[in-house]
């Protein structure tokens, strides 16, 4: 008699953070608007999805900085920015997950760094940031960013906000995975930052440019989270703005 004995051996990454909670205030306007989980199911079953958090219109208005992953400056040439990310509390959203994952993003050499003119650092609540990255329900991200829309992201000064509604559900027309969408929302919206602003898929089939308004429509061209996304070259489009269509409704469980 044969005995078989599998042993499957998974680990699960851990994240240590300390978040400092306080309301913050809001500082043009600039519209559009997971580090993916290393856990025992996703070692089992590679298509294993973990559940989604609810999805609240609203949070407390406090926020958790992430403490940073490290203080790597990131990039080779250009003007260093200092920036912090704050996510709202309230909305079972996790700020070490959240800031080690806009961390990756910046840092990453299809990113703003790879055109030589920007190198970007993150710093803790109170480091001297030049902008701040929210991760904010509906209801305050129309707050932060001065307007009524609560469907979208935006860049409002030195904010860069990232909608929860849209971090945790993406778009259904999005052609990618839900972290290319949200690499692709925090691109955006520090390219706004940057100075640079909207741009309109310039041939059907091909990469949109970050700066297009993918949340609304992705017009023909294919999805992409990257300003260079072959690390040197930076697709670009025709200025414009596509300023729709309108989201359906969100399903919120506050509402």
């Amino acid at each position: 008699m044969f005995f078989a004995i599998l042993i499957v051996m998974a680990g699960a990454g851990l994240y240590f953070a300390f978040g400092i909670g306080g309301s913050e205030k809001p500082q043009a306007l600039d519209d559009e608007e997971r580090i993916a989980p290393n856990s025992v199911a996703d070692a089992v079953s590679p298509d294993a999805v973990p559940p989604s958090p609810p999805l609240y219109f609203s949070g407390t208005g406090t926020w958790t900085y992430a403490v940073p992953v490290n203080d790597a400056v990131v990039g080779d040439a250009g003007t260093l920015l200092k920036y912090d990310v704050a996510v709202e509390n309230g909305l079972e959203l996790d700020a070490a997950e959240v800031g080690a994952f806009v961390n990756a993003t910046l840092a990453d050499a299809r990113s703003w760094t790879a055109g030589g003119a920007w190198r970007f650092q993150q710093v803790p609540q109170g480091g001297g940031a030049d902008f701040t990255v929210y991760l904010a329900s509906p209801e305050q991200r129309a707050y932060l960013c001065g307007s009524q829309n609560t469907t979208v992201s935006c860049r409002n000064g030195d904010n860069v906000v990232i909608n929860s509604a849209r971090w945790i559900t993406g778009v259904d027309h999005w052609d990618g995975t839900i972290d290319t969408y949200r690499q692709y929302a925090v691109n955006h919206e520090v390219g706004h930052r940057l100075g640079h602003g909207h741009e309109v898929c310039p041939e059907e089939g091909e990469p949109s440019p970050v700066m297009a308004q993918q949340t609304y429509q992705l017009a023909g061209c294919i999805g992409n989270a990257w300003p260079f996304p072959d690390g040197s070259t930076y697709v670009s489009g025709p200025a414009g703005d596509y300023n729709g269509p309108d989201l359906p409704p969100d399903d919120f469980v506050d509402q």
